[in-house]
This record gives structure tokens, sequence and C-alpha cells, in this order.
């Protein structure tokens, strides 16, 4: 008699790191929440048919779906957000219903609710990185650029009218320089000044190119309204 084996080959997950895939595709078991790579992995045991979480950040207006790796284990990675360290909570939804994360020993009381959520701490996710930086805030901008130290870096801009001196910015640390300008709504164009060299910004996604070729950054002030 033949034993006819069928080989199921493991689930491709959607992320883009090699060590989050072989770590979400190599659970055998459900674990308590894990910081990887830049995202929170969750991980659910059971027969369920559906597995999801909502976050009390994003006001449990999504709930991220699971999916099962080749152990049968429920996983999710969730990318980190940008900013502060922040502690926040999460539930899950098991086959439709509520529930805390039974891998999750840290769990609180919901104040809204009366129902018992899962805990968990997000580290902070730096702002400053290509195609997620915006230099745009409230009523201004705030601006930053990485360069040797004890250099003598300014901002000129549209805003104003192209000076290399008016703005110089302040070296907070070695070599990471910051400045911060009240500006009215409005489009804006900007370069670094940066040892006698126009720079557009290397962390600002928005680049354009003047009249003379030159490339040149940009952002947007919205109104307050």
């Amino acid at each position: 008699m033949l034993s006819i084996l069928a080989l199921v080959p493991a689930r491709a997950f959607d992320v883009q790191s090699l060590a989050l895939h072989l770590h979400i595709s190599g659970l055998s078991d459900a674990q308590p929440p894990l910081i990887v790579d830049d995202h929170l992995v969750l991980s659910v045991k059971g027969p369920y048919r559906y597995v999801g979480a909502a976050f009390a950040h994003e006001q449990w207006k999504e709930i991220h779906s699971f999916e099962r790796n080749r152990y049968g284990i429920w996983v999710l990675a969730v990318p980190l957000p940008y900013g502060d360290a922040m502690n926040t909570v999460y539930r899950l939804v098991l086959d439709g219903l509520w529930a805390a994360d039974p891998s999750n020993p840290e769990r609180v009381r919901d104040p809204d609710t009366g129902a018992t959520v899962s805990a968990v701490h997000f580290p902070a996710r730096s702002r400053t990185v290509l195609g997620v930086w915006n230099p745009a805030k409230a009523g201004g901008a705030v601006f930053w650029f990485q360069g040797e130290s004890g250099q003598r870096v300014c901002v000129a801009g549209s805003f104003n009218a192209w000076d290399p001196f008016i703005h110089e910015m302040t070296e907070v640390a070695p070599g990471s320089y910051r400045l911060e300008l009240d500006l009215p709504p409005g489009e804006y164009y900007y370069v670094f000044v940066y040892r006698g060299e126009s720079i557009p910004d290397p962390i600002n996604s928005r680049l354009l190119y003047g009249r003379d070729g030159r490339p040149v950054s940009a952002l947007t002030v919205a109104s307050g309204k």
C-alpha cells in the first residue's frame, strides 16, 4: 500500500520584512504581543472561523483581520504608528464576539463600556522617514536636517524670498538641526542651504523642479478651520 502525502506550502503573508515573515509563519502556538520589525504581532489559537482586532487609538473604527499560518495559529502583524511612545488597548473579534486577548495577561477595564480589554505599549517610531515625514503642521512647519556637527544650516524658501541667511536652524543634537516656523495656510517651496549648496529636503517625498530645473521641496500648510 502506498501512502500519498499532500504537501501544503506555507502561507505567504503580505509583509515586507523577512524576519517578520519568518516569525509569524513559524509560530506554532499563541504568544503574548511582541514587537518585530516595527510591527505589533498578535497571535490566537483556537477553532475559530474568523479572528480580528480593533484598537482604541484608531477609535475602534477598523478591524484588522488575522490569517492562519501553517500551524493553524491565527496571526496578525500591525505596523506601529509613527510618533511618540504610547499606551493603547485593543479587543479581539472571535467569530463575531468581542473578547480580550487570551494570550495577553495585561488587561484593563474600559471606562466607557466596562468591558475587559487588552493593553499594549507602542514604542516611539520616528516620523523623520522618507515617505512619512511631512514638515507641515497646524499653523506652520517644522524642518529637520541631518548633516555634520557644527555647521550653519539655513532654510530658504518662498516664505522668505529665498533668502539663504534669515532662517538659521538650531543644532539640537550632534549633526541634527531643527527649525520651527509659523506660516499662514498655503503652498510653500523650500530648500536647505548647507555648505553653500541648496539641497531639497531628503525626507520629504514631495519633490518638484523649478523653472531653472533645480529640485525644491514642497509643503502645504492647511487652514486650521
